[in-house]
């Protein structure tokens, strides 16, 4: 079954500043993975216009899907929208549906000049629909514009992942072991070698409680039929280097 690849762009300012944590990446690459779909590539950028144009356009070339979080609210950094129109040279406007969605949900003389603005986008985009807020994001080619607030990007994001082409999704097994990787290291780079067709990561933890620690080491894959021969050969190299191993 074929691989497709997937970038993330994450918008906002507030992201870079360390004043929102961005979650919306992580639930994204959770789901991703699971669907056969390999994320390459997550860029937090700025709220600004050149910025967003070059990385979505570059983020279009590269990969098969694209998903963009943040910045198409009402307020005026929310500049997402307009952006991706300049990108793809499509007029910004206001969306006859999105229009209308937003001007029902609203009650009378509430639908302001802000909210109005969350209708506007590219023309001739796909609208993606929002079960939460009504607001909608919208696709343009392969890419997904999304709203930043998590609860709302989720519900829009698994509306989307129903309908995307998908591959076969990709092994992931962790092995936990109480030595450390100085004592490892130059092991596993050999088993790595003779596995090419998979990923071999070790992430070290340490417990200043019980001031104790070990490897956490997680192999990966997307092509091989089974991880059963890498997990058994390192499991072996752990037994003779005197140490202890289990699955997690």
């Amino acid at each position: 079954m074929a691989l497709f690849s997937a970038g993330i762009i994450v918008i906002g300012d507030e992201i870079l500043s360390g004043r929102t944590k961005d979650t919306n990446s992580n639930f994204i690459a959770n789901h991703l993975i699971q669907s056969g779909i390999k994320l390459v590539e997550i860029r937090i950028i700025e709220d600004k216009e050149a910025i967003i144009i070059d990385t979505v356009l570059q983020f279009n070339k590269k990969y098969d899907y694209v998903f963009t979080t943040g910045g198409i609210g009402p307020t005026h950094d929310d500049i997402t929208s307009e952006s991706i129109a300049k990108a793809f040279n499509k007029k910004y406007e206001f969306h006859s549906e999105a229009f209308n969605i937003l001007k029902k949900y609203y009650p009378e003389g509430e639908f302001n000049e802000g909210r109005q603005r969350m209708a506007k986008m590219p023309s001739g985009v796909d609208l993606i629909y929002n079960p939460l807020t009504v607001a909608p994001g919208f696709k343009i080619e392969n890419v997904f514009v999304l709203p930043g607030v998590p609860e709302i990007m989720q519900k829009m994001f698994l509306q989307i992942l129903e309908n995307l082409k998908k591959g076969s999704p990709k092994k992931i097994l962790t092995i936990n072991t109480n030595l450390y990787e100085s004592t490892i290291a130059l092991f596993l780079n050999d088993i790595q070698k003779n596995f090419s067709e998979c990923s071999i990561g070790s992430y070290p933890y340490f417990n200043f409680i019980t001031k104790k620690g070990g490897i956490n080491i997680v192999v990966s894959s997307w092509t091989m039929e089974s991880l059963d021969d890498v997990v058994l050969e390192i499991q072996n190299m752990i037994r003779l280097k005197g140490g202890k191993s289990s699955i997690v």
